[in-house]
């Protein structure tokens, strides 16, 4: 039986209805502010500070990234990797979720699961955040600091894959309803009014900096030093150079 289109009040049992509800509201909210910190994390990626700041301005942006990078981590392994004691994790809810189900709808349940199995690459990302956090993060250890065990930061790409192991999973306990991963503002799906220059909060200050920067004012106000500079850039950081131009509508340089 194809339980998808079905609420979660026809699939569980009565009396399990708060708990689950109040679980997925706790899950949820946990794994939005998880995309939203790897969303920020990618703008900031993205952006081209070699072109637009020198090297003393990207002092903030620097710590900021280490930041989301270490609260990843943190919220990866509270959700997924903890087992001591009555921590609550989304592996354990579901299988308290599992318990909940209606027997006739057991079945069609593990199916549903069994496509939502950590695959083994995975599961060795998740092995990787926990040993990062239980020796540098969370702690430092004295192995740490001896040197008797090397760990390796997920990179931007792993979290990636880790936040969508999560999502998916998240995804698979709850039946018809469709969760919104990212605040409005952020959201690739929302619709802005017709004609509006919609820019997130992010977009802006990464606009500003790129707008004030010499290099990309150079042709305007030092035509003869973007002569002698534009010989030595590259193709495709000309071309970055002008994506922002066009952005602030400025002629090509």
């Amino acid at each position: 039986m194809n339980i998808s289109n079905l609420n979660a009040k026809d699939v569980l049992e009565e009396t399990g209805l708060n708990e689950y509800e109040a679980g997925m509201g706790f899950f949820y909210s946990e794994l939005v502010e998880l995309n939203t910190i790897i969303y920020l994390a990618e703008q900031i990626v993205q952006f081209p500070f070699d072109l637009f700041t020198a090297p003393d301005d990207t002092i903030f942006f620097s710590i900021v990234m280490g930041s989301f990078h270490d609260s990843s981590i943190l919220i990866i392994t509270r959700l997924a990797t903890d087992q001591a004691g009555d921590l609550f994790t989304l592996p354990r809810f579901k299988n308290r979720v599992r318990e909940l189900v209606r027997p006739e709808f057991r079945a069609s349940f593990d199916t549903r699961l069994r496509d939502e199995r950590f695959d083994k690459e995975v599961k060795g990302l998740f092995d990787k955040a926990k040993e990062l956090r239980r020796h540098r993060i969370a702690h430092t250890t004295q192995e740490f600091i001896s040197g008797n065990v090397k760990l390796s930061r997920p990179n931007i790409s792993e979290l990636r894959g880790l936040r969508d192991a999560l999502n998916s999973l998240l995804d698979a306990l709850s039946f018809s309803m469709e969760y919104m991963m990212l605040p409005i503002p952020y959201h690739p799906e929302v619709t802005h009014p017709a004609g509006s220059d919609h820019k997130t909060d992010i977009e802006k200050i990464l606009d500003c900096i790129a707008r004030d920067s010499l290099i990309l004012n150079m042709p305007e106000k030092h035509p003869e030093r973007w002569s002698r500079r534009r010989a030595h850039l590259g193709e495709e950081k000309i071309n970055k150079i002008n994506l922002f131009r066009r952005r602030f509508g400025l002629p090509e340089a």
